[in-house]
């Protein structure tokens, strides 16, 4: 039992210092080893206009610090383009006014789903106390959760990212598509800066956009 403890505990302070994001699965174009981009679309898929502000600017931001020039959607498209529904004519005419603009690459980002998570340490406390405990201390320390009017959980968010070339002779090849999950929190700014983080270091490691 001291043994587990311990372990239990060395991991709740060990993610405690953890980034709030993490790469859960990614895709690479088997015939893409590696990519450099002379220009780069930087857009965020919500409906938030002040977050997607925010994610955009972060974004271009770490690309511009490794020598990406990076533009953010917002700055580029008109009001009216995101206002409404675009045709596949339309965004095939806005990949030639990329072309014309000197881009050759988007980098794109959604948010695909959410899930409730009930941390680790509370999921240890379940069971510790239902294997050791009598029922008057099980029952006594957790009494709380009939005047609770939530238990404690946390959210997390999946996010997917693709990287998509648009250059002269290919259609607007994928070349990269990672899931990243973010552990959301009252502070929206941090989660984007790990998110950030954890998508420049999967592009480093690819080869891709940022090359080392």
């Amino acid at each position: 039992m001291n043994k587990l403890i311990t372990t239990v505990f060395l991991i709740v302070i060990f993610c405690s210092g953890c980034s709030s994001s993490k790469l859960i699965k990614a895709y690479k174009n088997p015939e893409t080893y590696t990519f450099e981009a002379s220009k780069v679309l930087v857009i965020g898929m919500t409906a938030n206009k002040e977050l997607r502000s925010s994610f955009e600017k972060n974004v271009a931001e770490a690309l511009d610090k490794e020598n990406v020039n990076a533009v953010k959607s917002v700055d580029f498209f008109e009001t009216s383009f995101t206002n409404r529904k675009q045709t596949i004519e339309e965004l095939n005419a806005l990949e030639s006014q990329l072309l014309e603009a000197g881009f050759d690459a988007i980098v794109l980002t959604k948010v695909v789903g959410q899930q409730t998570k009930v941390p680790l340490i509370a999921v240890y406390d379940a069971v510790e106390k239902g294997k050791h405990n009598t029922f008057d201390k099980y029952y006594y320390g957790n009494q709380n959760l009939f005047f609770d009017k939530e238990p404690a959980h946390y959210i997390v968010y999946s996010t997917e990212t693709s990287l998509y070339c648009i250059c002269p002779g290919k259609e607007r090849e994928l070349l990269w598509q990672g899931t990243i999950e973010v552990t959301k929190s009252s502070n929206s700014k941090r989660n984007i800066k790990d998110y950030t983080k954890t998508l420049i270091k999967t592009l480093k490691e690819n080869n891709l956009l940022v090359v080392e």
